[in-house]
Protein backbone atom coordinates (compact mmCIF):
# COMPACT_ATOMS: atom_id res chain seq x y z
CA UNK A 1 0.00 0.00 0.00
CA UNK A 2 1.30 3.38 -0.90
CA UNK A 3 2.20 5.67 1.94
CA UNK A 4 -0.11 8.67 2.35
CA UNK A 5 1.86 11.81 2.42
CA UNK A 6 0.60 14.47 4.84
CA UNK A 7 -0.99 17.30 2.90
CA UNK A 8 -1.61 15.11 -0.10
CA UNK A 9 -5.08 15.24 -1.73
CA UNK A 10 -5.77 11.70 -0.63
CA UNK A 11 -4.83 12.40 2.98
CA UNK A 12 -6.93 15.53 2.97
CA UNK A 13 -9.89 13.50 1.79
CA UNK A 14 -9.45 10.97 4.60
CA UNK A 15 -9.17 13.69 7.19
CA UNK A 16 -12.26 15.36 5.82
CA UNK A 17 -14.18 12.09 6.06
CA UNK A 18 -13.03 11.62 9.63
CA UNK A 19 -14.12 15.14 10.59
CA UNK A 20 -17.43 14.66 8.85
CA UNK A 21 -17.93 11.31 10.57
CA UNK A 22 -17.16 12.84 13.94
CA UNK A 23 -19.56 15.68 13.30
CA UNK A 24 -22.29 13.28 12.20
CA UNK A 25 -21.78 11.12 15.27
CA UNK A 26 -21.83 14.16 17.52
CA UNK A 27 -24.99 15.45 15.88
CA UNK A 28 -26.53 11.99 16.17
CA UNK A 29 -25.70 11.90 19.87
CA UNK A 30 -27.16 15.37 20.22
CA UNK A 31 -30.26 14.21 18.39
CA UNK A 32 -30.56 11.13 20.61
CA UNK A 33 -30.07 13.26 23.70
CA UNK A 34 -32.66 15.75 22.51
CA UNK A 35 -35.04 12.92 21.66
CA UNK A 36 -34.47 11.33 25.07
CA UNK A 37 -35.09 14.65 26.81
CA UNK A 38 -38.22 15.21 24.77
CA UNK A 39 -39.40 11.71 25.57
CA UNK A 40 -38.70 12.29 29.27
CA UNK A 41 -40.51 15.61 29.11
CA UNK A 42 -43.51 14.04 27.40
CA UNK A 43 -43.49 11.17 29.93
CA UNK A 44 -43.28 13.62 32.81
CA UNK A 45 -46.12 15.62 31.31
CA UNK A 46 -48.17 12.41 30.94
CA UNK A 47 -47.43 11.44 34.53
CA UNK A 48 -48.41 14.89 35.72
CA UNK A 49 -51.71 14.75 33.86
CA UNK A 50 -52.38 11.31 35.36
CA UNK A 51 -51.41 12.63 38.79
CA UNK A 52 -53.84 15.52 38.42
CA UNK A 53 -56.64 13.18 37.32
CA UNK A 54 -55.98 10.90 40.29
CA UNK A 55 -55.94 13.91 42.60
CA UNK A 56 -59.25 15.19 41.24
CA UNK A 57 -60.87 11.78 41.62
CA UNK A 58 -59.59 11.38 45.17
CA UNK A 59 -60.70 14.89 46.06
CA UNK A 60 -64.22 14.24 44.73
CA UNK A 61 -64.43 10.92 46.60
CA UNK A 62 -63.14 12.36 49.89
CA UNK A 63 -65.44 15.38 49.67
CA UNK A 64 -68.45 13.13 49.07
CA UNK A 65 -67.57 10.94 52.05
CA UNK A 66 -66.98 14.00 54.22
CA UNK A 67 -70.44 15.27 53.25
CA UNK A 68 -71.96 11.95 54.30
CA UNK A 69 -70.00 11.91 57.56
CA UNK A 70 -71.16 15.45 58.33
CA UNK A 71 -74.86 14.61 58.54
CA UNK A 72 -76.50 14.96 61.97
CA UNK A 73 -78.53 11.76 62.02
CA UNK A 74 -77.43 11.23 65.62
CA UNK A 75 -79.82 13.99 66.68
CA UNK A 76 -82.74 11.75 65.74
CA UNK A 77 -82.87 9.19 68.56
CA UNK A 78 -84.78 6.64 66.50
CA UNK A 79 -82.98 3.50 65.23
CA UNK A 80 -79.63 4.49 66.74
CA UNK A 81 -78.27 0.93 66.63
CA UNK A 82 -78.99 0.69 62.90
CA UNK A 83 -77.32 4.07 62.36
CA UNK A 84 -74.25 2.92 64.30
CA UNK A 85 -74.01 -0.23 62.20
CA UNK A 86 -74.36 1.82 59.02
CA UNK A 87 -71.58 4.15 60.14
CA UNK A 88 -69.36 1.17 60.95
CA UNK A 89 -69.78 -0.01 57.36
CA UNK A 90 -69.02 3.54 56.19
CA UNK A 91 -65.80 3.65 58.23
CA UNK A 92 -64.78 0.26 56.84
CA UNK A 93 -65.20 1.66 53.32
CA UNK A 94 -63.11 4.71 54.21
CA UNK A 95 -60.39 2.54 55.78
CA UNK A 96 -60.29 0.35 52.67
CA UNK A 97 -59.54 3.48 50.60
CA UNK A 98 -56.45 4.31 52.67
CA UNK A 99 -54.23 2.30 50.30
CA UNK A 100 -55.32 4.52 47.42
CA UNK A 101 -54.38 7.61 49.40
CA UNK A 102 -50.99 6.11 50.32
CA UNK A 103 -50.32 5.09 46.72
CA UNK A 104 -51.18 8.58 45.51
CA UNK A 105 -48.87 10.13 48.10
CA UNK A 106 -46.01 7.78 47.17
CA UNK A 107 -46.43 8.56 43.48
CA UNK A 108 -46.29 12.28 44.09
CA UNK A 109 -43.28 12.05 46.40
CA UNK A 110 -41.42 9.93 43.82
CA UNK A 111 -42.09 12.52 41.11
CA UNK A 112 -40.75 15.25 43.39
CA UNK A 113 -37.68 13.15 44.26
CA UNK A 114 -36.93 12.86 40.52
CA UNK A 115 -37.03 16.65 40.28
CA UNK A 116 -40.24 16.77 38.24
CA UNK A 117 -40.77 20.11 36.48
CA UNK A 118 -44.13 20.54 38.29
CA UNK A 119 -42.81 19.50 41.71
CA UNK A 120 -44.19 22.61 43.46
CA UNK A 121 -47.69 22.03 42.07
CA UNK A 122 -47.40 18.34 42.94
CA UNK A 123 -46.44 19.12 46.54
CA UNK A 124 -49.30 21.58 46.86
CA UNK A 125 -51.77 18.95 45.62
CA UNK A 126 -50.33 16.34 47.97
CA UNK A 127 -50.84 18.73 50.87
CA UNK A 128 -54.42 19.46 49.80
CA UNK A 129 -55.38 15.78 49.57
CA UNK A 130 -53.69 15.03 52.90
CA UNK A 131 -55.62 17.84 54.54
CA UNK A 132 -58.92 16.63 53.06
CA UNK A 133 -58.20 13.06 54.15
CA UNK A 134 -57.42 14.13 57.73
CA UNK A 135 -60.62 16.16 57.78
CA UNK A 136 -62.62 13.14 56.60
CA UNK A 137 -61.15 10.91 59.31
CA UNK A 138 -61.82 13.54 61.99
CA UNK A 139 -65.38 14.12 60.80
CA UNK A 140 -66.07 10.38 60.64
CA UNK A 141 -64.60 9.83 64.09
CA UNK A 142 -66.62 12.71 65.49
CA UNK A 143 -69.83 11.26 64.07
CA UNK A 144 -68.99 7.84 65.52
CA UNK A 145 -68.52 9.41 68.95
CA UNK A 146 -71.75 11.37 68.73
CA UNK A 147 -73.70 8.28 67.70
CA UNK A 148 -72.20 6.36 70.61
CA UNK A 149 -72.99 9.22 73.00
CA UNK A 150 -76.57 9.32 71.75
CA UNK A 151 -76.93 5.56 72.20
CA UNK A 152 -75.51 5.67 75.74
CA UNK A 153 -77.88 8.51 76.61
CA UNK A 154 -80.86 6.57 75.29
CA UNK A 155 -79.81 3.42 77.14
CA UNK A 156 -79.53 5.37 80.39
CA UNK A 157 -82.85 7.15 79.88
CA UNK A 158 -84.62 3.90 78.97
CA UNK A 159 -83.31 2.14 82.08
CA UNK A 160 -84.10 5.19 84.21
CA UNK A 161 -87.67 5.31 82.85
CA UNK A 162 -88.18 1.62 83.59
CA UNK A 163 -86.93 2.00 87.16
CA UNK A 164 -88.96 5.20 87.64
CA UNK A 165 -92.11 3.41 86.47
CA UNK A 166 -91.37 0.52 88.82
CA UNK A 167 -90.86 2.93 91.76
CA UNK A 168 -94.10 4.76 90.93
CA UNK A 169 -95.98 1.46 90.89
CA UNK A 170 -94.48 0.44 94.25
CA UNK A 171 -95.29 3.82 95.79
CA UNK A 172 -98.99 3.07 95.31
CA UNK A 173 -98.55 -0.05 97.46
CA UNK A 174 -96.40 1.67 100.08
CA UNK A 175 -98.88 4.55 100.34
CA UNK A 176 -101.87 2.31 101.09
CA UNK A 177 -103.90 3.22 104.18
CA UNK A 178 -105.56 -0.19 104.44
CA UNK A 179 -104.98 -1.52 107.97
CA UNK A 180 -107.38 -4.46 108.21
CA UNK A 181 -110.48 -4.97 110.34
CA UNK A 182 -109.27 -7.94 112.34
CA UNK A 183 -106.07 -9.68 113.41
CA UNK A 184 -106.08 -12.26 110.60
CA UNK A 185 -106.51 -9.59 107.96
CA UNK A 186 -103.69 -7.48 109.42
CA UNK A 187 -101.40 -10.50 109.51
CA UNK A 188 -102.24 -11.19 105.87
CA UNK A 189 -101.38 -7.56 105.01
CA UNK A 190 -98.11 -7.91 106.92
CA UNK A 191 -97.20 -11.10 105.08
CA UNK A 192 -97.92 -9.45 101.74
CA UNK A 193 -95.90 -6.41 102.76
CA UNK A 194 -92.96 -8.60 103.80
CA UNK A 195 -92.96 -9.95 100.24
CA UNK A 196 -93.13 -6.36 99.03
CA UNK A 197 -90.04 -5.43 101.09
CA UNK A 198 -88.16 -8.42 99.69
CA UNK A 199 -89.04 -7.20 96.20
CA UNK A 200 -87.64 -3.76 97.06
CA UNK A 201 -84.43 -5.27 98.35
CA UNK A 202 -84.05 -7.47 95.28
CA UNK A 203 -84.46 -4.49 92.95
CA UNK A 204 -82.00 -2.26 94.76
CA UNK A 205 -79.37 -3.62 92.38
CA UNK A 206 -81.20 -1.83 89.54
CA UNK A 207 -80.78 1.47 91.36
CA UNK A 208 -77.08 0.75 91.88
CA UNK A 209 -76.71 -0.12 88.20
CA UNK A 210 -78.36 3.15 87.13
CA UNK A 211 -76.10 5.16 89.44
CA UNK A 212 -73.01 3.37 88.18
CA UNK A 213 -73.96 4.04 84.56
CA UNK A 214 -74.69 7.71 85.29
CA UNK A 215 -71.34 8.17 87.06
CA UNK A 216 -69.53 6.50 84.18
CA UNK A 217 -71.13 8.82 81.63
CA UNK A 218 -70.31 11.88 83.73
CA UNK A 219 -66.67 10.72 84.06
CA UNK A 220 -66.53 10.31 80.27
CA UNK A 221 -67.62 13.96 79.92
CA UNK A 222 -70.77 12.92 78.06
CA UNK A 223 -72.28 15.96 76.30
CA UNK A 224 -75.56 15.38 78.18
CA UNK A 225 -73.83 14.87 81.54
CA UNK A 226 -75.86 17.62 83.20
CA UNK A 227 -79.18 16.14 82.07
CA UNK A 228 -78.04 12.65 83.09
CA UNK A 229 -77.01 13.94 86.51
CA UNK A 230 -80.40 15.57 87.03
CA UNK A 231 -82.20 12.38 86.02
CA UNK A 232 -80.01 10.37 88.39
CA UNK A 233 -80.72 12.76 91.26
CA UNK A 234 -84.50 12.64 90.64
CA UNK A 235 -84.42 8.83 90.50
CA UNK A 236 -82.44 8.56 93.74
CA UNK A 237 -84.89 10.93 95.44
CA UNK A 238 -87.83 8.83 94.24
CA UNK A 239 -86.12 5.71 95.57
CA UNK A 240 -85.47 7.39 98.91
CA UNK A 241 -89.11 8.50 99.09
CA UNK A 242 -90.29 4.96 98.32
CA UNK A 243 -88.14 3.46 101.08
CA UNK A 244 -89.46 6.11 103.47
CA UNK A 245 -93.05 5.26 102.58
CA UNK A 246 -92.30 1.55 102.94
CA UNK A 247 -90.86 2.03 106.40
CA UNK A 248 -93.85 4.12 107.45
CA UNK A 249 -96.23 1.51 106.03
CA UNK A 250 -94.40 -1.24 107.91
CA UNK A 251 -94.63 0.71 111.18
CA UNK A 252 -98.36 1.35 110.65
CA UNK A 253 -99.03 -2.32 110.04
CA UNK A 254 -97.08 -3.22 113.14
CA UNK A 255 -99.17 -0.73 115.07
CA UNK A 256 -102.37 -2.09 113.57
CA UNK A 257 -101.26 -5.60 114.48
CA UNK A 258 -100.70 -4.58 118.07
CA UNK A 259 -104.11 -2.95 118.21
CA UNK A 260 -105.89 -5.94 116.67
CA UNK A 261 -103.96 -8.29 118.96
CA UNK A 262 -104.97 -6.20 121.97
CA UNK A 263 -108.60 -6.18 120.80
CA UNK A 264 -108.51 -9.93 120.30
CA UNK A 265 -107.10 -10.52 123.76
CA UNK A 266 -109.60 -8.08 125.25
CA UNK A 267 -112.48 -9.88 123.55
CA UNK A 268 -111.20 -13.22 124.73
CA UNK A 269 -110.83 -11.92 128.28
CA UNK A 270 -114.32 -10.42 128.23
CA UNK A 271 -115.71 -13.64 126.85
CA UNK A 272 -113.93 -15.64 129.56
CA UNK A 273 -115.20 -13.33 132.29
CA UNK A 274 -118.76 -13.65 131.05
Amino acid sequence: MAEQTPGSPRQDSVDSIRVTRTEVLERYEEFKDAARKRKDKLENARKFQQFKRDADELEAWVNEKTRIASDESYKDRANLQAKIQKHQAFEAEVAAHENSIASFQNTGKAMIAYNHFAREAIQARLDEISSLWRSLLETSGDKRQKLQDAQKREEFMREADEVAAWISDRKAVASSDEMGKDLEYVEMLQKNFDDFLKDLQANEASISSINKLAEQLVEENHPDAELIGMRQEALNQAWKDLKGLAQLRQEKLMGAHEIQKFNREADETKSWMN
